[in-house]
């Protein structure tokens, strides 16, 4: 437990250089370069994509708008190849749960054990696979429309269909923009390490990893249900704040301290994007420009900060996610902060949950240790 605790423990206390490294960042901030494109890309996108969702009258618009911001990319080949991975992922996890949905729905074992074997597999390819998005996009997916259906079966292939047309407006949107915006060359693929990589000792923390999320994500409707919190849909948004926590790796050289400080600056990106959020919800937002136009500046900032040469660049794509899924409430401006309040709370009750499993394995795991995993 001593890694955990120590990561802990540094990364409260390296929190006020987070802050001061967030304020230079917005200092920085300017209209103009490569930088201010990207930025304004990104704004459009999920500008178009909220749009073009609310005159479709599909289910979750907050979902579309997230798929577009996660499918703008700083090119155009990038923005390609995350949009084309987003959609084969959510094909595939769509057809896997309405295909096994009418069973587990009713029964708990046998879809907690799903969940289970979804979230292992999913962030395993996260980690391994070169087509590693759409294996994280798959897993969610898959997990997102079961959960769903524990409470409405017969609307299985309802959900699997408005998931699939979200992401299809997400991603169609971003590419659209990166089309007219975004430069033409660059966003190679990095290197995989691949499935054939599986039983390395290189992957012992990739194994590792992809087990803590399973545990966790297995646990999440087990606690849900006892605790009777209120709402599945939170439930999964849960189970994906769990699934994107990246891992650690071998050549890690503290590895709970990478887990804690990723946990950390998530965190902290929910509470900023939340927090700025409800004090625009204070301001009356029934106009609709007025609120299309905060929903854009809050992307903008969120992607500013995103594309910091600095190391805290996952606190501004975080908050630009909760920022759109605090605003983005249902089919208009926002009435409302209480889904704000539970969006928020599902996100951080899935990292506490993560953080407890994981100083569960640091106990029941010792050989995990930083020390013996040092590359040299």
């Amino acid at each position: 437990m001593s890694g955990i605790g120590a990561a802990i423990r540094a990364e409260g206390e390296a929190l006020g250089s987070i802050f001061s490294e967030l304020a230079a960042d917005l200092r920085e901030a300017s209209l103009f370069g490569p930088r201010a494109r990207f930025c304004a890309a990104s704004a459009l996108s999920v500008g178009l994509a909220t749009v073009v969702a609310l005159a479709m009258h599909v289910d979750d618009v907050w979902w579309a708008a997230i798929s577009a911001f996660m499918c703008s990319q700083a090119t155009l080949p990038a923005s390609l190849t995350k949009g084309v991975l987003r959609m084969i992922g959510t094909i595939a996890g769509a057809i896997a749960a309405l295909m096994l949905a009418s069973w587990l729905s009713y029964d708990w074992v046998a879809c907690c054990l799903f969940l289970f074997m979804s979230t292992f597999i999913g962030t395993l390819g996260f980690q391994l696979s070169p087509h590693a998005y759409a294996w994280l996009l798959g897993s969610i997916t898959f997990n997102f429309i079961i959960l769903l259906a524990l409470s409405s079966p017969q609307d299985t292939f309802y959900f699997s269909i408005y998931r699939i047309m979200e992401v299809a407006i997400g991603v169609a949107s971003a590419l659209l923009i990166a089309v007219l915006l975004a430069p033409k060359e660059g966003g190679a693929m990095l290197p995989a390490a691949g499935w054939g990589s599986f039983l390395d000792d290189a992957q012992t923390m990739a194994r590792l990893h992809a087990l803590r999320a399973a545990f966790t994500v297995m646990l999440i409707p087990i606690v849900w249900s006892y605790a009777e919190l209120p709402s599945l849909a939170q439930m999964a948004i849960t189970i994906s704040a769990v699934m994107a926590v990246p891992a650690p790796t071998a050549a890690t050289p503290d590895p709970g301290l990478m887990m804690v400080r990723r946990a950390l600056h998530r965190l902290l990106g929910c509470f900023m994007g939340g927090i700025i959020a409800l004090v625009c919800l204070a301001a009356p937002l029934t106009n609709f420009l007025v609120w299309l136009a905060t929903l854009m500046g809050g992307v903008w900032i969120g992607c500013h900060l995103q594309a910091t040469p600095r190391k805290i660049g996952y606190v501004g794509t975080q908050g630009a996610i909760v920022f759109i899924m605090t605003l983005v409430q249902g089919f208009g401006p926002p009435t409302s902060i209480w889904p704000a309040v539970e969006r928020l709370g599902g996100v951080s009750f899935g990292l506490l949950i993560l953080l407890l499993v994981s100083i569960v394995f640091e106990i029941l795991v010792p050989e995990t240790t930083p020390a013996r995993l040092a590359v040299d």
